[in-house]
């Protein structure tokens, strides 16, 4: 019994020296808790006590196991059990007096496993709304609800990790839908709601895959340029302006073009995100007193 008591208990301090190995580790302490439990009720324990242990196995093996593996293993270990208690009486390891405990214990058993199967089904059902609920709360902090596009708070956010440390060019656009008003005031909101996602659209489409183009407010965006320097950083923001002012939409059967002007800065690692945004904003004002529909830097 010592023997048993020392193995088992070196297997279940080597499961913590391996706990980065997850698998590993619940696989060790589930079958060396099993191997125990089955040694007890073969053995008897002390003075008959054993098979009193084995209703630690099904909380145990449901939290270590999960809902589905546990149910596996809990079913197996109940045939085990059984198995134990009829060969400790066939091969006369240990003689339990009344058959009625043995039912009962074994009745028992089953029971607490059903309940420990509820409860796992139940917590597991639980977790996932709540991982769920959260995985959404991080889309509404970091995503703009009508366009799906990134937002203020997340575009703020990236541009500091690409800027510090500073290792590569790094480019940001302002962008700004000129006389986007007359669309609101001609054909109301939703329609420029619509006139928004639509441009988000093509934004995204024509973007490089490593550019990130956020909805940074009204009808401002803010296209974030990884590794671009200003005179690159223009070229792409231009091809955007085109590439809008061609694309038209068609409101209530008319084809309405948009243009944008935009405002470009090469951020440097001197620079805090507010003063490039700034520079950024100041760059668009001069592309709007300009006439609109262009670029300036």
């Amino acid at each position: 019994m010592v023997f048993s008591l020392f193995t088992c208990s070196s297997l279940f301090l080597y499961s913590w020296f391996i706990h980065k190995k997850e698998k590993v580790a619940a696989s060790i302490i589930s079958y060396t808790l099993y191997t125990l439990m089955l040694y007890l009720v073969l053995t008897g324990g002390a003075k008959g006590t054993g098979p009193i242990w084995i209703f630690i196995v099904p909380p145990v093996t449901f939290f270590i196991r999960g809902l589905k593996l546990g149910a596996i293993d809990s079913s197996v270990f109940i045939l085990c059990i059984i198995a134990a208690f009829i060969s400790a009486d066939y091969f006369e390891i240990y003689e339990y007096n009344s058959p009625e405990l043995v039912l009962r214990i074994i009745l028992c058993f089953f029971i607490v496993v059903l309940l420990s199967g509820f409860y796992e089904f139940f917590r597991e059902s639980h977790s996932k709304k709540i991982i769920a609920l959260a995985k959404e709360n991080e889309t509404l902090a970091t995503k703009d609800p009508l366009t799906g596009l990134p937002n203020r708070r997340y575009t703020i956010d990236y541009i500091n990790e690409l800027n510090k440390p500073k290792h590569a060019p790094l480019s940001i656009v302002l962008f700004d839908i000129d006389d986007f008003k007359k669309i609101n005031d001609t054909y109301g909101h939703s329609v420029g709601d619509q006139a928004l996602v639509h441009l988000a659209s093509i934004f995204t489409d024509t973007c490089r895959s490593k550019d990130v183009i956020a909805r940074w407010g009204g009808e401002e965006f803010l296209l974030v340029l990884e590794n671009t320097t200003e005179n690159a950083a223009i070229k792409i923001a231009d091809t955007l302006r085109l590439k809008i002012q061609n694309t038209a939409m068609n409101i209530e059967n008319q084809l309405v073009h948009f243009t944008i002007s935009g405002g470009v800065k090469e951020v440097s690692s001197a620079d805090t995100i507010d003063s490039a945004i700034n520079s950024a904003d100041n760059n668009l004002y001069r592309a709007k007193n300009n006439g609109k529909n262009q670029i300036c830097c």
